[in-house]
């Protein structure tokens, strides 16, 4: 089965003879000739948007087609104004009209009505996608003149009782509905349980909730309670999970303040935040832009005071629980702010779905700056579970990973597929415990659920969807098995209390299979970006499907479709926000840095993408301000710095190209088409190094990228796939095995596998022993 590159009718074709279906009877409106054809018109603008720029018409069922040009009324002309506007040279019937890759008959009954048949050169994968096809254009024909193109429902009644059954999800609100309030019952009930676990470290439930209290009566003593806010500069660590916790119990919210970010970066969301006090780990020195903000520093949690008593403040489930950050076009993150009661909902949904039980371990793998981690936290500690924490200086560290879920009983893996994809390649023949893989924000390869079940057999796979603005996860699906006919993993289904709604260019549901913008809604939609009301009421807006008053939904951005089963399939962007390594960047946001840069006049960045057309990595290309006296490689050097000053690693472009012009395309707008075909594109310079180190080099790459073969000495890192976390994966194997120092950034410039043999030629042996340190 394969995808039609029909640009109105999105139908799957199989590869069989030709196929018609004619619809029951319709009594047209209007039945000259040319309202059949406006009819059709009408359709093919709810499927794109935009009226066609022609379609061809026949009477009699024989002879010449006539092409008929379209003039576009606008979308807010109703049905009787665009028959009026289209002139069809026509006498006679049956009428025909044939538009993309399907032709369209209208013949009169002998009862008064009209039968209507659509027909196609291949026969569709459904075989009832034809005969919706046919109901739609009856729908335009039965509606009156005086209706626009948006006002009328063309969706049959089976497609409008699908669009409900999917958004069926309401059940009771947790009470309480805050997240703090669920794990006081667990402690309640379990405190000698262990809750979180980072090398040495194992802290029971009683502890965490003691030393939490204690905490929180300090945030109080600062005038911090509810609507305050907590910036927790803290990796992820049992701090992170202590001063989270604690903040919640005092009634604010916490804001996570990675302190792996660059000091400009940490300095810009304590900003936009705007914090109230910081919670750090002990003994880490703040960014200059901090240090006016009161600062508790946590001692080790061993030593941290602890106390029985709660604080007794009120707190609801639509209080502001914490605020996430995600990229900006403007060139600025923007602060998503999230209440308590969505959050509850979802993870006490996703663990009755799981079957999650004070006996599984969930190890925490992603940055706190990431949403994920919120999951990873209170999944656990609503249930009694344990959350696992990677060791200190090791938080990136595959292969220390490979060694938590081998030796600690990790039972449950969530994280971003790319992730999942170097855990696996580095496992390799252990076993383990791990039971549930759930892998959300990015695609997942259609291979990854096979490689997961040959690691471990009968694992639970989860495909979860959603979106930082709505809950950490607003759909659910479960892959017990991958069909052949898949264009990717389904995106699948609302989880309790939350609604997907996939509506077409004018606002309304699409009907089964019509390409259309998804809308997350229900009550995980958060209260929207901080300090940005313009930007809040753009992409938060009234959900007139819910039928709840003040109800908002969410506008991803993300095309999708609604298949006949009901699962949702997602197929691409509207924009240019990208997705790499499961972290969404707005392009605009780097290109905004890179202006910023006093040496760069001109600036665009593109995704290198798989051969789905999936993005895989960054490339940026950028024109000097005046001529340069640097080297290309001093520009790109300066730039690339410029950028990890001031950007997450994952927005730092994995190649930096630098050209006298930015090409453009017939319309003098920047082919950014173009510059993607090249960014996969690297020359090699002469030189390079002996076969048995390249074949070394390829090899390290190929395990940590799941490589078929070793690469080519000219192949590109980021043209294949690697990103900033499997470029920590490869340099830090390099290191160990030719005694180098090279850094991420290093292997990001050098790109190629002949290049970086050259830096691990002219660094060999030069590795220092580090200095012994004592550990407390």
């Amino acid at each position: 089965m394969t995808e039609h590159a029909d640009p109105v009718f999105p139908v799957l074709w199989n590869d069989g003879p030709p196929h018609s279906t004619t619809a029951p009877p319709v009594r047209p409106h209007r039945t000259a000739p040319g309202d059949f054809a406006a009819a059709v018109l009408a359709l093919a603008t709810r499927y794109t948007g935009r009226a066609p720029a022609e379609l061809l018409t026949r009477a009699g069922g024989a002879g010449e087609w006539t092409a008929v040009a379209v003039q576009d009324p606008g979308p807010a002309a109703t049905l009787g104004t665009r028959r009026d506007a289209l002139s069809v040279p026509l006498s006679g019937t049956p009428v025909e009209v044939a538009l993309g890759s399907l032709t369209f008959r209208f013949e009169p009954m002998p009862d008064g009505g009209w039968a209507t048949t659509v027909s196609a050169g291949s026969t569709a994968g459904d075989d009832a996608a034809l005969g919706r096809i046919a109901a739609h254009v009856n729908a335009f024909l039965a509606a009156p003149d005086e209706l626009s193109v948006g006002a009328v429902d063309h969706r049959t009644e089976a497609e409008r009782t699908l669009f409900a059954e999917v958004n069926r999800t309401a059940v009771a609100l947790p009470e309480p509905g805050c997240l703090h309030r669920q794990v006081e019952r667990v402690v309640d009930a379990a405190p000698e349980r262990i809750a979180v676990v980072q090398g040495e470290v194992r802290l029971s439930y009683g502890r965490l909730d003691a030393v939490a209290n204690a905490l929180a009566e300090r945030l109080g003593a600062h005038g911090v309670g509810p609507g305050g806010r907590v910036g927790v500069v803290a990796a992820r660590s049992v701090d992170m999970v202590v001063a989270a916790y604690a903040a919640l119990k005092a009634g604010a919210s916490y804001v996570p303040l990675d302190p792996m970010l660059p000091p400009a970066r940490q300095a810009a969301l304590h900003r936009i935040g705007e914090v109230d006090v910081i919670v750090t780990e002990s003994g880490h020195r703040l960014p200059a832009a901090q240090e006016g903000t009161p600062v508790i520093a946590l001692d080790p949690v061993t030593e941290l005071p602890a106390t029985p008593r709660r604080p007794e403040v009120p707190v609801r489930g639509d209080d502001l629980a914490y605020t996430i950050f995600t990229s900006g076009s403007s060139g600025e993150p923007k602060g998503v702010l999230l209440d308590h009661v969505g959050r509850t909902s979802m993870i006490l949904d996703l663990a009755a779905r799981i079957g999650l039980t004070p006996d599984d371990r969930i190890l925490a793998v992603s940055s706190p700056s990431f949403d994920m981690t919120v999951l990873d936290m209170f999944a656990a500690l609503m249930t009694g579970a344990a959350v696992v924490m990677p060791e200190r200086g090791r938080e990136n560290d595959i292969d220390h990973w490979v060694d938590l879920v081998a030796h600690n009983d990790i039972t449950v893996w969530h994280s971003v597929p790319s992730t999942l994809e170097l855990f696996l390649n580095a496992w390799g023949d252990r076993t383990g415990s791990l039971r549930a893989f759930l892998l959300g924000g990015d695609w997942i390869p259609l291979g990854q659920p096979q490689a997961v079940w040959k690691a471990f057999p009968g694992a639970h796979f989860v495909s979860l969807g959603g979106a930082s603005e709505v809950s950490v996860d607003s759909t659910y699906y479960t892959v017990a098995s991958v069909d052949p006919s898949w264009r990717s993993i389904p995106y699948g289904r609302p989880m309790t209390n939350q609604n997907a709604y996939v509506l077409d260019a004018f606002g309304r549901p699409a009907a089964v299979d019509q390409v259309g913008e998804l809308y997350l809604g229900g009550a995980g939609v958060g209260w929207g970006y901080q300090s940005r009301a313009a930007t809040t009421a753009e992409k938060f807006q009234p959900d007139p499907f819910r039928g709840v008053p003040g109800a908002r939904m969410y506008r991803t951005g993300d095309l999708a479709r609604l298949r006949r089963d009901g699962e949702l399939e997602l197929l691409g962007r509207v924009d240019q926000q990208v997705k790499v390594g499961g972290v969404r960047i707005e392009v605009g946001e780097i290109e905004a840095c890179l202006r910023e840069h006093t040496g760069v006049g001109e600036a665009v960045v593109v995704a290198a993408r798989d051969a789905q057309g999936r993005p895989r990595s960054l490339t940026a290309y950028v024109v000097p301000a005046s001529p340069a006296p640097d080297t290309v490689d001093a520009v790109a050097r300066s730039i690339r710095e410029h950028l990890a000053a001031r950007l997450p690693a994952a927005m730092v472009p994995a190649r930096i190209e630098v050209l006298d012009a930015l090409p453009v395309n017939s319309n003098g707008k920047i082919a950014r088409r173009e510059l993607e075909q090249r960014a996969a594109a690297v020359s090699v310079p002469a030189g390079t190094p002996d076969d048995e180190l390249l074949t070394s080099v390829g090899q390290i790459w190929r395990e940590v990228l799941g490589l078929d073969a070793v690469p080519a000495a000219d192949e590109s890192f980021a043209g294949l796939g690697g990103g900033s976390l499997a470029a920590i994966q490869v340099s830090s194997r390099l290191n160990r095995r030719f005694a180098t120092d090279i850094k991420v950034a290093d292997l990001l410039r050098a790109d190629t596998v002949a290049l970086v043999a050259q830096v691990v030629t002219a660094r060999r042996g030069e590795r220092k022993r580090p200095a012994l340190v004592r550990r407390r």
